[in-house]
């Protein structure tokens, strides 16, 4: 978290704030749901699991021994919960402990403002070599013959002594929870980590509703891309870069005296102004069809992709990496005055826009690069780091204010009025279609 990676949208039902806030504050349900838990179930069963932190603690399940009998107790209330609920209670010993997070204020990253965070941690029971190896090796030891002709009774044995070449791999991504828009941002593209984390959240009482991006304009993806590279300014610029690209190297290009200038054609191939003063680049990693019936071109580099779409008049952008600017004045320590432009965000839109089959949107390549610079400035300035709830708070209402952008500044470029939705919007989920921009 809090730079450049990739989120997964989902929506959530406000009311179930409710049943959120007691589920956090309930220490035999939050044990039940805990890493802690969900670790000691991993390692008795092995088996896959997943289970969650406190967003200040990541690791605080290791802060916690449990013995054998504890730990057994555990993993069994665990799995007993994931398949159909339980009843039973866990011993006090176990509730009276640390290791996991069980009060309102372990969750809430904001003290008036319905915000939450945490860590779902996902661990896998995998293999640490390479598996068919390890059971040829044995059945040449243990019984002179390759694995394949082993009789059945003989492969389990085989089999049972390769379990030492297995391992828990544990990932964790972080979660956040906006009760007051109604969305969950989980940092992630795996759709069985991200689908396992939208289950967990279920168990605790929130209500996940399936989203997705979505415009009334057929194939929007591609015709906000190029309204925005038709619209460019600064196209002589440009081209003029691409031009000098063709005969010399990076390093030989000559920088332009204009500093903002210079890191608008050295970073973009199209950038446009819109009608809030918001600019919107468009960079690497892109894709460009030259030909209607041609496939698309990768293109990293913003000169060659300047050149390529030059090359012929069906040339289009099919792919791209979009930036949201502000271009705003600042004053420099020789009280001259300069043009500075400031990231709002980053993000790739292509046809992988959404993972339509569990219902989220996806924010890839999301970055908001003056975040961590204005957060800097800032302990610089009062010479003091915030606490933790605090950088969890600022990158959540940043994250938010980021999306809101991205909607409307598409609602803009795609000339939508306000009877149209657009944006991040819910969806029903029929069955399990194909990731699509357009669902």
């Amino acid at each position: 978290m809090f730079g450049r990676g990739n989120w997964a949208v989902a929506g959530l039902v406000k009311e179930s704030l409710k049943d959120f806030s007691i589920n956090l504050a309930d220490p035999a349900r939050m044990a039940i749901a805990s890493q802690l838990a969900a670790g000691a179930t991993a390692l008795l069963y092995n088996t896959d699991s997943m289970g969650i932190n406190p967003f200040s603690a990541p690791r605080m399940d290791e802060s916690r021994q449990l013995n054998e009998e504890q730990r057994i107790e555990l993993a069994r209330h665990h799995v007993a919960d994931s398949l159909d609920g339980t009843e039973d209670i866990l011993p006090a010993e176990i509730l009276a402990g640390t290791g996991f997070g069980h009060s309102l204020e372990a969750f809430q990253i904001h003290s008036t403002i319905p915000w939450f965070g945490l860590w779902a941690v996902s661990n896998e029971w995998k293999y640490t070599s390479d598996l068919p190896s390890i059971k040829e090796q044995s059945s040449y030891v243990l019984l002179e013959r390759p694995y394949k002709f082993l009789q059945p009774t003989d492969k389990r044995t085989v089999d049972e002594k390769s379990e030492d070449a297995t391992s828990i791999t544990r990932t964790q991504v972080p979660v956040l929870l906006d009760f007051h828009e109604g969305r969950v941002y989980i940092e992630s593209t795996d759709k069985k980590r991200i689908y396992a984390v939208m289950v967990a959240l279920s168990r605790l009482g929130v209500q996940i509703a399936p989203v997705a991006w979505n415009y009334p304009i057929p194939n929007w993806t591609e015709a906000i891309l190029n309204r925005l590279h038709e619209a460019t300014q600064f196209r002589d610029e440009f081209n003029k870069r691409a031009e000098d690209a063709k005969r010399f190297t990076e390093k030989e290009i000559e920088k332009l005296e204009d500093r903002e200038m210079e890191s608008i054609v050295s970073k973009f191939f199209s950038m446009t102004q819109l009608n809030t003063d918001i600019w919107a680049g468009l960079s690497g990693p892109a894709r460009i069809r030259l030909h209607h019936a041609a496939p698309p071109v990768a293109v990293r580099n913003p000169p060659m992709a300047t050149t390529l779409l030059n090359l012929t008049a069906d040339s289009t952008v099919v792919s791209a990496a979009i930036t949201f600017q502000e271009s705003i004045t600042v004053t420099t320590k020789s009280g001259t005055e300069r043009n500075i432009r400031r990231d709002i965000a980053r993000f790739d839109i292509n046809d992988r826009i959404n993972l339509s089959e569990i219902g989220v949107a996806m924010l890839r390549g999301f970055d908001m690069a003056s975040h961590k610079k204005d957060v800097l400035r800032e302990i610089r300035e009062t010479r003091q780091v915030p606490p933790i709830p605090q950088f969890w708070g600022a990158w959540l209402h940043q994250l938010s204010y980021a999306v809101r952008t991205i909607e409307e500044s598409f609602r803009e470029v795609l000339e939508l009025d306000g009877s149209e939705q657009g944006g991040i919007i819910a969806i029903h989920l029929s069955g399990p279609p194909e990731a699509s921009p357009n669902p």
